[in-house]
């Protein structure tokens, strides 16, 4: 069977699938409340940006870990840290604080 997805860009595609999977799970019956949680939504994602962009080169020069260049698509935000990096972080952290949002504040507490 032939392979779709190169390689090197495995792991960008299963961040984007369970990405989404998770999303609309959650915005599925909550998209309401979460809508109207926005302004929250968006500050958890701006500091996991902000702790990543200070995290990544502090690892990264302690060879805590590497970016191999060839698992990466080149294209590196303020020449700290990897585009992918960054985009996981945000949907890690969206995908985080919907949950909480949903299952520790939301009006169903539930899906």
């Amino acid at each position: 069977m032939m392979n779709l997805i190169p390689t090197h860009f495995s792991h960008l595609f299963m961040l984007c699938v369970a990405g989404i999977a998770f999303h609309a799970i959650l915005w599925a019956r909550n998209g309401h409340f979460l809508w109207s949680q926005r302004r929250i939504i968006l500050t958890v994602i701006a500091a996991a940006e902000f702790w990543t962009l200070i995290t990544d080169p502090i690892g990264g020069h302690v060879r805590a870990w590497i970016f191999d260049p060839e698992k990466v698509l080149g294209i590196w935000l303020f020449g700290l840290t990897p585009i992918e990096d960054f985009f996981g972080m945000a949907v890690v952290s969206s995908a985080a604080a919907c949950a909480v949002l949903v299952f520790g504040y939301g009006p169903r507490r539930w899906i």
